[in-house]
């Protein structure tokens, strides 16, 4: 024979305001931190709560106030090093501003761009991209939710902020470190097509070229791995004075082979990276490379989606990278 167990009744607001002997009102702004309660009152009530184990209703709290204090994370694109540092930095700046996150892919198993990123309602979505289908994604979420758009070069979406490093401004302070020196002869090993990222770097580098009156010449890889970077610089088959790679990965690659050759860097041959990833200091020489601020770009992320939440313009915010020169570009 079967006993069922007694179902202990829930502990409401109303439970808690008749044993203080104050409105449920007074108590549900202690619930909710209201500093205009006195000190006193405040004491009794938190007392209460606890001994009663009052557990609040976050859901008709949210459906009372049409939130859900849910922020959808959409990953447009896979998952390198900079989307993951993104990604963390926007994980720990939702917490703090008292939001949950969830995740999904947007492209279904048949590499498709989905529509049911976000399968509930959520206060707002930001977008990792990158690559040129990000833009749909982005324009599809803008109809539904506040939304934002991350690693991205498009600006001026209707309704939808933007914010991103400038992968231009990168590339030609890293590209102009090499010819400043006297260099002639560099070498560009862009990232793969159909990314943003890939496409702004290497305008950067041949604005660069062109303010020396110095000829451009790009590799292109089918990928942002390091294998890749150094495939391409074995089909060139010779050495140039400089190297500047789309990213750290690529760089890893083109020095393998310069070592292959019998070259040393910088000696021979001087390499500048993008990215700074961690480890880029290690590298043997550790890798002149340009930073980008990620933990920036997720902090900025979540600010932006908060004003459009709460009514606010959309936004484009252009974040600036940083040289940093270590021993593989300089004598």
């Amino acid at each position: 024979m079967s006993t069922s167990r007694p179902v202990a009744k829930k502990v409401s607001l109303a439970d808690i305001a008749r044993r203080a002997g104050v409105s449920t009102n007074t108590v549900s702004r202690v619930v909710r931190g209201d500093p205009e309660v006195s000190e006193k009152t405040r004491a009794r009530i938190a007392k209460l709560v606890e001994e009663l184990g009052y557990v609040p209703n976050y859901a008709a709290r949210a459906l009372a106030a049409k939130r859900t204090n849910v922020l959808q994370v959409v990953l447009a694109a896979p998952m390198f090093h900079g989307h993951g540092r993104v990604l963390l930095s926007i994980l720990n700046a939702s917490s703090q501003a008292g939001y949950h996150v969830s995740l999904s892919y947007a492209y279904g198993p048949d590499g498709q761009l989905r529509n049911d990123f976000a399968p509930f309602d959520v206060d707002g979505v930001i977008i990792l991209g990158g690559q040129d289908p990000t833009i749909d994604v982005a324009i599809e979420a803008g109809k539904r939710f506040p939304t934002v758009l991350v690693l991205t070069s498009e600006k001026g979406l209707d309704g939808i902020s933007t914010v991103a490093v400038d992968n231009v401004r990168g590339a030609r302070l890293a590209t102009e470190h090499l010819l400043a020196q006297g260099l002639t002869d560099v070498v560009h090993i862009s990232g793969p097509a159909g990314w943003s990222d890939a496409q702004m770097r290497r305008i950067g580098y041949e604005q660069a070229c062109a303010s020396y009156d110095i000829e451009p010449v790009v590799l292109e890889p089918d990928s942002w791995d390091s294998r890749d970077g150094y495939d391409v610089m074995r089909a060139a088959g010779r050495l140039p004075q400089g190297v500047q790679t789309a990213n750290d990965q690529l760089a890893l690659g083109a020095m393998r082979y310069i070592y292959e050759r019998g070259g040393v860097v910088p000696r021979d041959v001087r390499v500048v990276g993008f990215d700074d990833i961690d480890g880029a200091d290690s590298y043997a020489p550790p890798l002149t490379t340009i930073h980008q601020p990620f933990d920036r770009l997720g902090r900025t992320a979540v600010r932006l989606v908060r004003s459009l939440m709460g009514g606010g313009p959309s936004q484009d915010i252009v974040l600036d990278p940083e040289l940093v020169i270590r021993s593989s570009s300089h004598l």
